[in-house]
């Protein structure tokens, strides 16, 4: 027991002693910064990481989808835009499985006439799953409509996962709700 009383005062010493000048006003910096709509967040190389934790992989993991697809966020954007415009079959194969449901999630988008702007804002994709990478995805979204009869917001989010094919991504859910921006 005693042992332990005069072990565990070393043992904080000795862990505040490997920090490096600066690392507070970089981590502090880090912190603050918030990502912005449409972009993706920093990631650390899967090799950095990996040693960080004290473990190499063999080889980086295959993606999600291929080399070159649209992330899930312009996926998304594409969708509406294509929604909006009023091509129902377009936007239908953006679904798993080529179509919607008889009440789609995000019906009150289907009902929309006489667009005269959208404003689509996606956030950073968030994983959804523990595969690695990662095979269901979420978006979340805010959406800035004007009509002729005036102006909706909503906000809420698509989930995605990778085409059968691992051409690029699908829509598999969404939730939108309208909102008071």
């Amino acid at each position: 027991m005693r042992s332990a009383s005069v072990l565990l005062p070393l043992l904080l010493i000795a862990g505040c002693s490997w920090q490096r000048q600066g690392d507070g006003v970089e981590a502090a910096a880090a912190a603050s910064a918030t990502p912005s709509p449409r972009t993706t967040a920093v990631t650390v190389p899967a090799d950095a990481a990996a040693a960080a934790a004290g473990t190499v992989p063999a080889t980086p993991p295959p993606g999600a989808v291929a080399a070159g697809a649209a992330d899930e966020g312009a996926t998304v954007r594409n969708y509406i835009g294509v929604l909006l415009r009023g091509d129902r079959a377009a936007a239908a194969a953006y679904w798993a499985g080529g179509t919607t449901r008889l009440q789609p999630d995000d019906a009150p988008l289907h009902r929309l006439t006489d667009v005269v702007s959208l404003r689509v804002d996606t956030d950073t994709p968030i994983a959804r799953d523990t595969a690695r990478p990662s095979r269901l995805r979420e978006v979340p979204i805010r959406l800035r409509i004007l009509t002729r009869q005036g102006t909706l917001h909503y906000h809420g989010w698509y989930r995605l996962q990778p085409r059968a094919d691992g051409s690029g991504w699908e829509l598999s859910g969404a939730s939108l709700q309208p909102s008071l921006d």
